[in-house]
């Protein structure tokens, strides 16, 4: 009787900048965890294309329209990312392959990063570290400067997105003293951790209400431009929004008109709708606008965190049983 041949694992993840590479040393652990398994991380995407045909999972972004027929075996795909909007097209949702990500992976250094922005803010570290530059004391200039320092104890935060990552903002808020407020689209019996869950029809009330407005919502074709004009109208003008969302969530044009309609107090950007944001853009120079480069998810043992969740999800699938963190590929998420 023939050997059957090893399920094939297709290794693609690839970053020209070097951060998203997946390490060899991590690819090295998969492969002696799974012996029954073999694992190919090819040079080049013209090697990884030609083993599609005998391909069963893919680990990361190879499959795209233009390939995915020649995948005749494949019934899996991993994002290491949440976000999922470059493998969700329609030939890929008519199939019968699996799609998951890795939602939660992020979620402790978003929340983290979240509650880094806001503190900045409110003890104008920018603003330090400006004058520092410039080797000025200011202690009185700080202190007259609006809206002068302020306490993220008794504020409100409104959360826009309550997966992982949201939760994960919620109890670091909780922590600190704030009420948390969120929106989602199904919300549940228990709003824990947040004081309150409302339905996406409150979107308006929350960010009225709101000191702190941070988005942690998926990108999906309902969320493309949710955050625009009319919603910035409604935030209170000592009010500060965070995204580390996805910059097409935000209308940055309506964000740099709001601010400067003194709408809202400031903003502080994760993710912008052109990465890396185009140098001479209006949001650099903003002094009432904070830039981190889409490091918001980065963290000391992202890769071993991502190994360790597709090698989870790698037994069930090598023991054909259900696989976690599915994507509903027509919610997007």
């Amino acid at each position: 009787m023939p050997r059957m041949t090893r399920p094939l694992v297709l290794e693609w993840v690839r970053d020209p900048g070097g951060v998203w590479n997946v390490p060899t040393t991590e690819m090295a652990r998969l492969a002696a965890a799974f012996p029954g398994a073999r694992f190919a991380s090819p040079a080049t995407r013209e090697e990884a294309e030609a083993l599609l045909p005998e391909t069963d999972a893919v680990f990361g972004y190879l499959v795209r329209p233009h390939n995915l027929a020649s995948a005749a075996k494949l019934r899996w795909i991993h994002s290491p990312a949440a976000g999922v909007t470059g493998l969700l097209f329609p030939e890929l949702a008519a199939s019968a392959v699996t799609l998951t990500n890795g939602r939660g992976l992020h979620a402790r250094s978003m929340a983290e990063h979240a509650l880094a922005l806001m503190l900045a803010i409110a003890r104008q570290l920018p603003a330090s570290r400006d004058r520092q530059r410039e080797g000025r004391w200011d202690q009185v200039g700080q202190w007259h400067t609006a809206p002068g320092f302020l306490e993220l104890a008794g504020a409100t935060l409104g959360l826009v997105g309550f997966g992982e990552t949201g939760k994960g903002v919620a109890t670091l808020g909780k922590a600190l003293g704030m009420r948390v407020l969120t929106v989602r689209r199904r919300p549940g019996s228990d709003p824990g951790p947040a004081d309150e869950q409302w339905g996406t029809e409150r979107l308006g009330e929350l960010f009225a209400q709101s000191d702190w407005i941070v988005m942690t919502a998926p990108q999906t074709a309902a969320t493309v431009k949710l955050v625009g004009a009319e919603l910035l109208a409604r935030m209170k003008p000592t009010a500060y929004l965070v995204n580390l969302a996805r910059g097409a969530l935000l209308d940055e044009g309506a964000l740099l008109a709001a601010l400067d309609a003194g709408q809202l107090a400031g903003a502080a950007l994760d993710v912008f709708e052109t990465e890396p944001l185009p140098a001479g853009h209006a949001l650099w120079a903003h002094p009432r606008v904070v830039v981190t480069p889409h490091v918001g998810g980065v963290g000391p043992r992202y890769w071993e965190r991502a190994c360790d969740q597709f090698g989870a999800n790698l037994a069930r699938f090598l023991a054909g049983e259900p696989l976690f963190n599915v994507v509903d590929q027509r919610a997007g998420y």
